[in-house]
Formats: structure tokens, C-alpha cells, sequence
């Protein structure tokens, strides 16, 4: 039987609206997101967090040298999960950019989360969350390099620029990642 497991990417406080690092639309995706985990935690999905969890001199910000403004500092409000959003118990939580230095952008970057999937028996991945063009595009690509089969679920994702989103979106398939919406893959997922 295929394992499943729903990869929420980076739905924190400070990628929403109002936060350091906003992406677009993002209190549009956060019910119906809320509703696909809950009705795939009863399907017996594993349900799989990312957050941003930099350390205060992260190198990708601005004050240090970097891209970004300071965002996802760990232990602050900003890093915290974007409510309704919240990890229950069995589900996992992956703190990515942890160290001082590389954006941390993927999920699998110098974290325990292929060795989780592959330890829980998941076969297949679907992709959700902040943002497009980052952290869900290098999670997905990280996720199929690893032999996972892999979607991005295109209604359960939001991008910083929305014109970035379909040269995003081709170049993910053109790699082997599947793209579909979250109803289609539930579906497909036993």
C-alpha cells in the first residue's frame, strides 16, 4: 500500500500577511488548507511541517549581509505555525535553517526529514505552502531527488511574486513533480 504524507511548507506568522516576509493572497489559503490536513489526518495521511527556524545572525538577512529582512527568527512569534494552523501529536515538525549560513529553503536541506518519511514507510509526497517560487519549489525538487513521488498541490500554495508562479510551476514539471490540486490528490492517495 502506498504511504502518503501532506508536506505543509513554511505557513508561519511571518511569510502571512502582516509579517516580516509576506507572501501574496496567504489568508486566502489558510482555511482551506486547515480543512485538507484535518480531512487527511482521519485518511491516515501523515501530516509533515516545515518552519523556518534561523538562528538571529541567519546570513540571508539583510542586517547581515543577505537577501531578506530578518523573518522566522527561532523561538519569536514570527516562526511560530500561522493560525488555524497548528502540529497535533503524530504529526512532524522540521525546523529548517537552523544554521548561521544557506537559506534553508528545502524542507530536506541538513534536516532528519527523508530519514522520517523513509522510516514511516511514505512513498508519496504532496506538497502545500509559503512560497512558490522558495521553499516549496527546493522542498519539491529535494523531495523528488530522493525518490519520493511528488506533487505540488496547486490550489494549497502561495508565492511572494504570483507572475513567478508559472515558469515555477513548468520548470517542477519538466523535473518529474506532478501538479495537481489537493482534491485530485486526496483522491489518488488510499
Amino acid at each position: 500500500m502506498t504511504k502518503a504524507a501532506l508536506v505543509v511548507v513554511d505557513v508561519q506568522k511571518d511569510f502571512c500577511e502582516g509579517g516580516a516576509l509576506a507572501a501574496a493572497n496567504t489568508l486566502s489559503l489558510l482555511q482551506p488548507l486547515k480543512k485538507f490536513i484535518d480531512e487527511a489526518r482521519q485518511k491516515g495521511t501523515l501530516i509533515v511541517f516545515t518552519q523556518d527556524w534561523h538562528p538571529e545572525k541567519h546570513s540571508s538577512f539583510q542586517a547581515n549581509g543577505g537577501t531578506w529582512p530578518v523573518h522566522c527568527v527561532a523561538g519569536q512569534a514570527g516562526a511560530e505555525l500561522m493560525p488555524p494552523l497548528r502540529a497535533d501529536a503524530g504529526d512532524v515538525v522540521i525546523h529548517k535553517g537552523v544554521g548561521v549560513d544557506g537559506p534553508g529553503y528545502s524542507g530536506f536541506d541538513e534536516t532528519f526529514l527523508e530519514r522520517e518519511l523513509r522510516e514511516k514507510g511514505i512513498t508519496r509526497v504532496g506538497l502545500s505552502g509559503i512560497a512558490t517560487e522558495y521553499c516549496v519549489r527546493a522542498t519539491a525538487l529535494d523531495a523528488l531527488k530522493a525518490k519520493f513521488e511528488t506533487s505540488v498541490l496547486k490550489d494549497l500554495i502561495r508565492a511572494v511574486h504570483d507572475n513567478d508562479v508559472p515558469k515555477v510551476l513548468t520548470e517542477l514539471q519538466q523535473a518529474g513533480v506532478k501538479l495537481t490540486d489537493s482534491a485530485t490528490w486526496s483522491a489518488s492517495v488510499p
